[in-house]
């Protein structure tokens, strides 16, 4: 029988390159022979870190041009049930900022929401001097509701509200004030009194209720007799103004009863120690302060809270004050306060890279209830 020769004449010839054409192997180069390369844990480690980041900072960046409207019931000692549900729409620390075209994210977060009230605790403008985004703020409040007053009062970064240094442009009082009040908004510079059912809520600033009103009256009526005799306009209307409103404290002071409720309203928060101070004063029927400034601290970790605020009255200098240190409702002896996580975030106040984070823009919608301290 006849067989098919081989055309392997050795075992060698197994190894040529027309048996070895279909093995991947055939031709290796060096890294046949070297070890893999094992990937370097710190690359995956710092991979996990920057997805992780964006997977916070994106979101955050989204939630922040949005509006969040916090509802808070607040306890006021003295407040009868004729104010029982009375709303204060709380606005602080604007910043010059915009939320949608004409601060429609306002509207859209307020939604069917009502108010009785609104009360702007300063920063409103900030340092930029922008009164833009707050003209249209209230514009927007008052066709919401045109009945609810709207009180405002200076943060310590916006532009004085009256100063002489604004005179050569006509009036003594800040353009941005000027805007402000064209537009429906009040000054709060003194108390004023809200009537229901025989019961006055009071809505004052804190420094009102413990001026010398007699030492402060000499010094008043000798600027304005000045004024006067100098035949300056603009300087008349501001030493009148200065009259005008300590005469208006004066009498508000001496209508105040001890069954009235009182709400104090300022820009920086009080300390406990201020409170405390205040309990022999006029200022000692307070049962709630409306405040603002701190906006949270910016940045705030879940559980832990604000990572920074610049305090010299809070321990550590304000390094991790605390969840509920500086926004929020909490109480001082028989005091209620509320400090506004606010809407801006640009302050010279904090590091320049600082930003809100897990502390969204934030509007509160604050329902009085009568307290049983």
């Amino acid at each position: 029988m006849n067989r098919r020769p081989s055309k392997s004449r050795s075992g060698y010839d197994a190894f040529s390159s027309e048996h070895t054409a279909h093995f991947t192997a055939s031709a290796p180069d060096h890294r046949f022979f070297e070890p893999r390369r094992r990937s370097r844990p710190g690359r995956r480690i710092l991979l996990l870190i920057v997805l992780a980041l964006l997977l916070i900072l994106v979101p955050n960046f989204v939630i922040n041009q949005f509006v969040c409207v916090s509802r808070v019931s607040a306890p006021i000692r003295g407040l009868t049930e004729a104010f029982e549900g009375y709303t204060i729409l709380h606005i602080s620390d604007l910043k010059g900022a915009l939320f949608g075209s004409d601060q429609q994210l306002v509207r859209f977060a307020l939604g069917n929401s009502s108010f009785d009230a609104v009360v702007m605790t300063g920063d409103m403008v900030s340092s930029r001097g922008n009164a833009q985004p707050l003209y249209a703020l209230i514009e927007l409040l008052r066709g919401l509701n045109p009945d609810a007053p709207i009180y405002f009062i200076a943060g310590d970064d916006d532009p004085e509200p009256v100063s002489m240094d604004y005179a050569p442009g006509g009036s003594p009082f800040a353009p941005w004030v000027l805007g402000a009040r064209q537009r429906g908004a009040q000054l709060l510079s003194a108390p004023v009194g809200i009537e229901r059912e025989g019961q006055t809520l009071w809505l004052t600033t804190s420094s009102q209720l413990s001026l010398d009103i007699d030492a402060m009256q000499g010094q008043f009526e000798l600027r304005y007799l000045s004024a006067q005799a100098g035949g300056d306009e603009n300087e008349i209307e501001l030493a009148a103004y200065n009259l005008g409103w300590l005469e208006q404290t004066r009498a508000a002071r001496a209508a105040m009863r001890d069954s009235d409720a009182v709400i104090a309203v300022t820009h920086v928060p009080p300390s406990d120690e201020e409170i405390f101070r205040s309990s022999g004063t006029p200022s000692g029927q307070v049962g709630l302060v409306l405040c603002g400034h701190d906006l949270g601290g910016l940045i705030r970790l879940p559980v832990i809270g604000p990572v920074f605020v610049p305090s010299q009255s809070l321990p550590r200098y304000g390094l991790f004050p605390g969840a509920d240190a500086i926004s929020g409702l909490r109480r001082v002896d028989r005091t209620w306060v509320y400090a506004s996580p606010g809407l801006g975030s640009e302050d010279v106040h904090y590091p320049s890279f600082f930003f809100r984070l897990f502390n969204p823009p934030t509007i509160t919608l604050l329902s009085l209830t009568p307290s049983a301290l």
